[in-house]
């Protein structure tokens, strides 16, 4: 009997564990979510200090029971409540909760009974916990509070950080800007030291802002001071002005070489604060300003160029020993400075250029009143507006506000080169080392143009001279010949070699308003039959094919989306004799403006070559030998292949009309 029911209970187990695979495992969630809203840094302390706060947010109050339920917050070993809260105070509620008990029960624990009050709309519900006067004895890194409760709407353990503790050295460093100086010094923008924690300045602390080798400090721009009523101003004389917490402070300073040293020991402002004493909010200072004078930095023969890093450092240990730059010492000049390229292609206008940037090494580097010029290579010109204003644009970026639109250009009579003249009130750009943007170009390629990348040089009396790469080049369309041939001079019906016309890229072959290809012949030369042009590769489509004597035009219908080749095959031609010795050139026509008809003053477009060159050029878009000529021999021989309708007669090939074959062993 026992080991029958021994037997039961183990199928029984067996069936158990069965049922928990196919019915799924309830999990515990909470109907609150408790986040941080701040989390301040602190440091460790006898006194009271307001930590952060955290919201307590429910989506249902109606989850709640009626009678309430307990939130318990425990603070981590270190930190304990300076008082019991108060509901309105640090407990804080919306209408559809209310906290009908706050008490202390520990010095790190606080107890809140919350009570639903919902009574109809939404019901959504809000507890705010404001962690004030807290006493953080020890403790590390973040400060995290605990939220126990005895029901599951808020969830039975939660946490949210509610501050963080930071050593000594608490404190940022932060340049407002770099300034440029060259021989002649410059004034330092103003050095931000700002607490991370309030406090974090310590009574009778000595900073200390250190310069290196070959620079001393000096005085620079007096102060502004602080107006604190119309026309009424305070601090009206040299000093390290505080901001924040210690607004209107003003502490002491004394220049000994490399040495700029604060002492932050009293109030020595107008307002007459007495001694430094932490604050129980965070502050800040800031060595030179307008309301407490600028600090110049002062260069000596030995200084050397490049940047210059002051050396921040404390007597107390407020400020953690760091180094910041402050400064860059340089020589007058001017760069060209790269800085984006665009894909462009040859025969094709209004092409988009890149960016690059002319920069000043210091102020009054560039000359006012003085010319610069732009000049594009050899077969690219500036393309214009509806105007005639070539399409560039100068923009300021730093420095000044001047900028120099399209029609402040000049174009020289070659359409490649232009000059802008830097003519304004004044006789510098500014205080400050000038740059400027040279942004939004468009030109014109020429179809023979076979660099690879397009560079503008710069330069003229303005003070510039460099050279920046903004384009890099791509030929659309290529021209081939697959086999080209020798043909005799007088002779007709001669084979040629077959032309290909292969894109590089997509849409290579343009279509719309222009879009014939025009291949013409040399003097002398023409086309004995009609050749095959067929697409031999990819989606491009063709119109049309016409044929005249000397010259081939094909219409395109569509063009690719895949890149595509036209072959044109079946290639014979007749060669008069007043044709000389040397290549067979076929010529894909430019497109270009005519001359004037007989009868008026209207001028002819020959569209030539349209659907590979998109703008007005004298230039071809490009020409390929597909035969080269021979001067007929007075005797030698002659070669027939048998099923071959092509026979050769001194190495010249001909057609015939029939095609030899053998029958009965002859020929």
């Amino acid at each position: 009997m026992i080991k029958a029911r021994n037997r039961k209970l183990s199928m029984l187990l067996v069936l158990a564990m069965l049922m928990t695979m196919f019915i799924g495992v309830g999990t515990a969630s909470a109907a609150a979510d408790f986040d941080p809203l701040r989390t301040p840094s602190v440091q460790t302390s006898e006194v009271p200090q307001n930590l952060g706060s955290v919201l307590v947010k429910m989506k249902d109050v109606r989850a709640l029971p009626d009678a309430g339920a307990w939130l318990t917050i425990s603070l981590p070993k270190g930190c304990t409540f300076d008082y019991e809260y108060e509901e309105g105070v640090e407990v804080q509620t919306n209408g559809n909760l209310f906290a009908a008990m706050v008490k202390q029960t520990a010095k790190d624990t606080m107890e809140i009974l919350v009570v639903p009050t919902w009574s109809g709309g939404d019901a959504d519900g809000e507890v705010t916990i404001f962690f004030n006067d807290v006493i953080v004895k020890s403790g590390s890194g973040d400060i995290v509070a605990r939220f126990l409760s005895n029901d599951s709407a808020f969830g039975t353990l939660n946490t949210a950080v509610i501050a963080r503790v930071v050593t000594s050295g608490a404190t940022t460093v932060l340049p407002k800007s770099v300034v440029t100086i060259g021989d002649a010094g410059g004034d330092m923008d103003t050095l931000v030291i700002a607490e991370s924690s309030p406090g974090s300045f310590k009574e009778g602390e000595v900073i200390t802002v250190k310069l290196p080798k070959g620079f001393e400090w000096g005085l620079g721009e007096g102060a502004e001071g602080i107006e604190v009523a119309p026309g009424t101003f305070i601090n009206q004389f040299r000093h390290i002005a505080g901001a924040w917490s210690l607004a209107t402070w003003a502490f002491d300073y004394q220049i000994d070489g490399r040495d700029l040293k604060v002492y932050m020991d009293r109030d020595y402002g107008e307002a007459a604060n007495g001694p430094y004493v932490k604050t129980t909010e965070a502050g800040r200072i800031n060595i030179g300003s307008g309301t407490g004078g600028f600090f110049n930095i002062i260069v000596d023969d030995t200084a050397k160029f490049g940047d210059v890093y002051v050396t921040v450092s404390s007597k107390e240990g407020s400020v953690k020993k760091q180094d910041a730059l402050v400064a860059v010492y340089g020589d007058y000049g001017v760069k060209v400075v790269e800085d984006t390229k665009e894909e462009v292609y040859v025969g094709r206008a209004n092409q988009e250029l890149g960016e690059f940037l002319i920069q000043e090494a210091l102020p009054e580097s560039l000359d006012s009143k003085r010319t610069m010029y732009f000049e594009l290579p050899k077969g690219v010109k500036w393309a214009k507006d509806d105007n005639g204003n070539p399409i560039i644009e100068l923009k300021s970026e730093d420095g000044t506000s001047l900028n120099w639109f399209a029609d402040d250009f000049v174009l020289s009579n070659s359409d490649r080169k232009l000059k802008v003249v830097f003519d304004f009130a004044g006789g510098r750009f500014s205080d400050d080392a000038a740059e400027f943007r040279v942004k939004d170009m468009e030109v014109n390629i020429e179809p023979s143009f076979d660099e690879d990348e397009i560079a503008i040089k710069v330069y003229g009396k303005a003070g510039v001279e460099g050279e920046a790469v903004v384009a890099t080049v791509v030929k659309p369309v290529d021209l081939k010949v697959a086999n080209p041939t020798k043909v005799e001079i007088g002779a007709m019906n001669q084979a040629a070699g077959n032309i290909l016309i292969i894109e590089n890229v997509d849409e290579g072959i343009l279509d719309g308003e222009y879009n014939q290809i025009l291949i013409t012949l040399p003097k002398g030369v023409e086309f004995y039959k009609d050749p095959t042009v067929e697409v031999t590769e990819g989606d491009l489509e063709i119109d049309d094919v016409d044929y005249e004597k000397g010259q081939l035009t094909i219409t395109i219908d569509s063009a690719s989306s895949k890149k595509s080749t036209i072959e044109i095959s079946d290639v014979f031609i007749t060669v008069d004799r007043t044709v000389p010795e040397g290549d067979v050139v076929a010529t894909f026509k430019g497109h270009k403006i005519g001359k004037a008809r007989n009868n008026g003053g209207d001028y002819i477009e020959e569209v030539g070559c349209s659907a590979l060159v998109d703008w007005m050029t004298e230039e071809s878009y490009g020409k390929v030998v597909i035969a080269t000529t021979i001067t007929p021999s007075q005797g030698g021989h002659a070669k027939f292949v048998i099923s071959s309708n092509i026979y050769e007669i001194g190495g010249v090939p001909y057609v015939m009309d029939a095609v030899p074959y053998i029958k009965d062993s002859r020929s």
